[in-house]
């Protein structure tokens, strides 16, 4: 498909040493961060503490075989919680007018063993909407999403190489818009609930009702992520389009980049990095390099008539990652991103401007917020991502190589 489009920008010969600078630029910092808090002033339960006489008046009882004083009050009995695992952090807040909990446990074991016991016990009573898991060498993890008639969850483990110490992050909503029935959440007893409106996956969601142009319908798209992009299932929402994910974990992807150009033959790319790679500085580099990087893989798809899409990253909730400073970086990329875009007529898939509050308070929605101030949850994918992603690819089209 890509003879059919008009090469609207000058192309510029990549580097030989493109392949051997991307080799050498390694990253330690994962697509997630482990043992972070949920944010917001709500919160009212730390460090094992369930607090208060409520807490007094269960202390001792059991809940699904887990002791309900080192558990958040009302913490569900259908959350699969290693048994060998210690608590090192639980909190309880209120988001949207519904219970959330958080629970940070850690344990000795092998990250390969608990992810398969995790796919296992998740299998028995939720409905696993993503998962992802990968060796990046310094680190190991896995994550997954999953919901009942009840909760939303997400599981993220996390273990560095070497170490024998394993980081089970459980993040816990419940789903009920029903003010009374939230309010029974802290007397939840684990059993099934038939009263739960809006939880079942019959919608096949926004994205699978869109209409595509004829050119887009018989382009052949590939995403280029981490687990953020990994994690939207976007074959699965987009079935009218031939479009698959590749994921690779870390910010240099220009081998990836260069492997799929080639194997693959797509005729538009989208390239899309992830916040845990900010600042550039804790990872080793700078942004004018990642910005070179940038440049450099437009113009290998343009050297090979495939259409560049490029996306903004996803903004973070700087109060459960690594602060203001990681936060602010990410907005200077982003900002550079549709300038450049803007110069070279590039589309854009604005993913920040979706998930963020606001113009003026670029902070990840925690509405969107899966628990870790870092990865989207369903709704954003298919309430906010799904929405913006025919539009930028119809520009892409539009525009050309």
């Amino acid at each position: 498909m890509g003879s059919k489009y008009i090469f609207k920008g000058l192309f510029f010969s990549v580097p030989v040493i493109l392949l051997a600078f991307g080799m050498v630029l390694v990253f330690s910092f994962s697509c997630s961060t482990a043992g972070t808090e949920i944010s917001g002033e709500a919160s009212v339960e730390t460090d094992g503490s369930t607090g208060g006489e409520e807490s007094e008046e269960q202390d001792g009882e059991e809940t699904g075989g887990r002791a309900v004083d080192s558990f958040p009050v009302g913490f569900p009995s259908s959350v699969p919680v290693y048994p060998d695992a210690s608590i090192v952090e639980s909190t309880t807040e209120e988001v949207d007018g519904r219970p959330a909990y958080k629970v940070i446990l850690h344990c000795t074991e092998d990250i390969g063993n608990i992810s398969e016991w995790y796919k296992q016990e998740l299998e028995k009573e939720w409905n696993v909407s993503s998962v992802s898991e990968g060796d990046m060498g310094d680190w190991s993890e896995f994550f997954a999403e999953a919901q009942n008639e009840d909760y939303s969850m997400t599981v993220y483990l996390y273990q560095e190489e070497g170490s024998s110490n394993l980081s089970i992050d459980l993040n816990v909503q419940y789903l009920s818009e029903d003010a009374e029935v939230a309010e029974r959440a802290g007397e939840d007893t684990g059993q099934e609930s038939s009263e739960v409106e809006g939880t079942e996956e019959t919608d096949p969601g926004p994205g699978s009702t869109q209409i595509y142009s004829g050119e887009l319908e018989d382009a052949k798209i590939v995403l280029v992520c981490a687990s953020v992009g990994t994690n939207w299932n976007i074959s699965e929402h987009f079935p009218g389009l031939n479009i698959t994910s590749y994921d690779e974990y870390q910010f240099d992807k220009g081998y990836r980049i260069m492997e799929l150009l080639d194997s693959e033959d797509p005729d538009i790319m989208i390239i899309k990095e992830c916040a845990a790679y900010f600042p550039p500085e804790s990872n080793g580099s700078t942004m004018a390099a990642y910005q070179d990087l940038i440049r450099d893989w437009v113009n290998l798809c343009r050297g090979q008539e495939v259409i560049p899409v490029l996306t903004t990253v996803v903004p973070i909730d700087p109060a459960t990652n690594s602060g203001q400073e990681q936060l602010d970086s990410i907005l200077e990329f982003n900002d550079w991103i549709k300038r450049y875009c803007g110069d070279e007529e590039i589309s854009v898939l604005d993913l920040e401007g979706a998930l963020r509050i606001s113009n003026e308070n670029r902070v990840l929605n925690p509405v969107y917020d899966s628990g870790d101030g870092l990865h989207p949850n369903d709704i954003a994918y298919t309430e906010r991502l799904d929405p913006i992603l025919i539009p930028a690819l119809e520009r892409a089209v539009e525009i050309g190589y």
